[in-house]
C-alpha cells in the first residue's frame, strides 16, 4: 500500500467513527449516572472513579470522603464525635469539617438555615429533612449525596446511607435546604 493510501484510509476511519463518538459522548452526558452537580453547571472540576462510576465535583469527592470516614459510627443522643452521633450532631460535624461552617446544633434550628430547594434541584450537600415526630413535625436531618441517596445518623443503625425513594422516606420526606453553593 502506498503512503497516500494509508492516510486516505485513516481519514476514512476517522470520518466514519466521528458520528459514533459524538453519539456516545451525548449519550454519556445525558446519562442518569451523572450527579446533579456533575453536569458542569457549577464550573467545578469533575472526576470519576476507575470503574466508570458517577462523575463528581471536587466538592462531592470531599463530601464523600468525610462522610465515608464516619460510616458505621453508632447513634448516640446528643453525640457529636466518633463515639456516637445524633442526626444534627452528624450534620454539624460534617459541615464544620468540610468547610468550617458552623451550623445550629438542633434539627429544629437547622430547618431554617439556607433556602429550600425542590427534589428536582437537589445537589450533594443539601440538607434532607424528615417528618416523624408528634403531629408530623420535622425531627430528623441528613445530607443529600446525589442520585436520590443521602447519609444520616439512624437511631437503630448509626451513620448510614439511605435513599429518598425508600418507602419510609418517601412517606416522611419534609424538605431539602441548600446551605451553600
Amino acid at each position: 500500500m502506498r503512503m497516500g493510501n494509508k492516510s486516505a484510509v485513516v481519514t476514512r476511519i476517522i470520518l466514519c467513527a466521528a458520528p459514533l463518538l459524538f453519539a456516545l459522548v451525548v449519550s454519556c452526558a445525558s446519562s442518569s449516572r451523572l450527579s446533579p452537580a456533575g453536569r458542569g453547571t457549577s464550573g467545578e472540576e469533575t472526576s470519576s472513579d476507575a470503574s466508570g462510576g458517577e462523575i463528581r465535583t471536587a466538592f462531592e469527592d470531599k463530601l464523600r470522603k468525610v462522610v465515608d470516614s464516619y460510616l458505621g459510627v453508632r447513634y448516640k443522643t446528643g453525640g457529636m464525635d466518633r463515639r456516637g452521633f445524633d442526626c444534627s450532631g452528624f450534620v454539624v460535624t460534617v459541615f464544620r469539617e468540610l468547610s468550617g461552617v458552623r451550623l445550629p446544633r438542633s434539627t429544629r434550628d437547622l430547618k431554617h438555615v439556607g433556602r429550600e430547594v425542590s427534589r428536582r434541584d437537589a445537589r450533594p450537600g443539601d440538607l434532607v429533612f424528615v417528618k416523624g415526630g408528634a403531629f408530623g413535625s420535622i425531627n430528623h436531618v441528613g445530607i443529600y449525596l446525589g442520585n436520590g441517596a443521602f447519609v444520616h445518623a439512624s437511631s437503630s443503625k448509626g451513620i448510614r446511607y439511605d435513599r429518598l425513594d425508600d418507602e419510609y422516606y418517601t412517606k416522611h420526606f419534609a424538605m431539602l435546604r441548600r446551605v451553600f453553593r
